[in-house]
């Protein structure tokens, strides 16, 4: 896990592929979880990809 001064890695497992991180995605998603997507991260100390959750569909009023 590599940790940096923003929030955009810490607490978060890194991939080296997007094969990877989609395969824990997929291992996430058959334990019960919802809305997760892999996505390359935007930090480039890491330039790797994480599992995130997408943000929740906005309702309109």
């Amino acid at each position: 896990m590599i940790r940096t001064n923003g929030r955009a890695c810490t607490g978060k497992r890194r991939h080296d592929t997007e094969e990877q991180a989609e395969e824990h995605r997929e291992r996430l998603i058959a334990k019960g979880a919802v809305r997760l997507a892999a996505y390359r991260c935007r930090n480039r100390r890491c330039g790797g990809w994480h599992v995130g959750h997408t943000p929740k569909p906005r309702t309109t009023r």
